[in-house]
């Protein structure tokens, strides 16, 4: 239906692999969001353009750079078909996503993949079949990155008396209690669980040293690419019907944006949001969107 080499050759010829493989992710995106509709009828259908945004099934925020790099593949696609049509604002994009990326807390959270455990298998454990999605969550809502996650050993949780435990990044170091304990605590014996959505018991492999152990008795150790796909397979297997989705990059900002909120100071939003976030104002203008996005979703009940 898209050309994609002829559409890369006439817009994109000199640019780098990568660029064209994004482009290829772009099209081959659009071409599922439109199905069986006319191109030329879909480019014309604000949610279809709204939605071309959007490259991960699950939701996800749209930047500035992002929605400046999807606006140019729509205006060239117009081009390329020959039709005048609108690219919608960023803020009617951001508007048209419906499904939720943020949570109320941590705990929140936890219960939510236990929802969507239950809702999945008929003899779901909480203790063994999403204890890997759900340590995951935490060891990502406190800012670790997928390849930190990746290298944690059992020995670098630290147990502080017999309910929680010290890890510590190159960030500094956290305490961890109540249900984000218990997570990992269970993850740390884990020897098999039972897989979603088709409850197939699965035995993990690989080096016992680590937290996060390997199905591939050929690998030792998972790599950051694989913790991100724990999340993917598990947003898999959310039904639509709940309209919500685990973001990775989205964890610690989740955590941050909760300190913003409970933050009762008189600075303005924008300080709170650069001191909390540790960023430039740039940015802090950028994430002051989202933070919006989530308030909304916090006081109206939607998480």
């Amino acid at each position: 239906m898209i050309d994609y080499q002829d559409f890369v050759a006439r817009y994109y010829p000199s640019a780098n692999s990568a660029r064209q493989q994004d482009v290829a992710r772009f099209l081959d995106n659009l071409a599922e969001i439109i199905g069986e509709t006319p191109l030329a009828d879909a480019l014309k259908n604000t949610q279809a353009l709204c939605s071309a945004f959007y490259l991960q099934k699950a939701g996800n925020n749209i930047s500035r750079p992002h929605y400046q790099k999807i606006k140019e593949y729509l205006i060239n696609l117009f081009d390329f078909v020959g039709i005048e049509a609108t690219v919608p604002t960023r803020e009617e994009v951001l508007a048209s996503q419906d499904t939720i990326c943020y949570f109320r807390g941590i705990n929140e959270l936890l219960e939510f993949i236990d929802k969507v455990g239950n809702s999945a298998l008929a003899n779901y454990n909480p203790t063994t079949d999403l204890v890997r999605v759900k340590s995951v969550c935490v060891l990502g809502w406190l800012g670790f990155t997928p390849d930190e996650i990746a290298d944690i050993k059992v020995r670098d949780l630290t147990p502080i008396d017999l309910s929680g435990y010290k890890v510590t990044n190159k960030s500094g170091t956290y305490e961890v209690y109540g249900q984000p304990f218990t997570a990992l605590y269970y993850l740390s014996g884990l020897e098999e669980y039972n897989g979603l959505p088709s409850g197939r018991k699965i035995i993990l492999k690989g080096s016992d040293e680590y937290l996060f152990r390997p199905t591939d008795a050929n690998c030792e150790k998972l790599d950051g690419g694989q913790i991100i796909q724990i999340i993917k397979r598990f947003n898999n297997c959310i039904p639509r019907s709940m309209k919500t989705s685990i973001v990775f990059r989205n964890l610690h900002k989740n955590a941050l944006f909760i300190e913003v909120y409970n933050d009762t100071t008189d600075k303005s939003l924008i300080n709170k949001i650069t001191s909390i976030m540790g960023c430039t104002l740039n940015y802090a203008f950028s994430y002051r969107d989202q933070y919006m996005k989530f308030v909304e979703a916090l006081e109206n009940n939607r998480i």
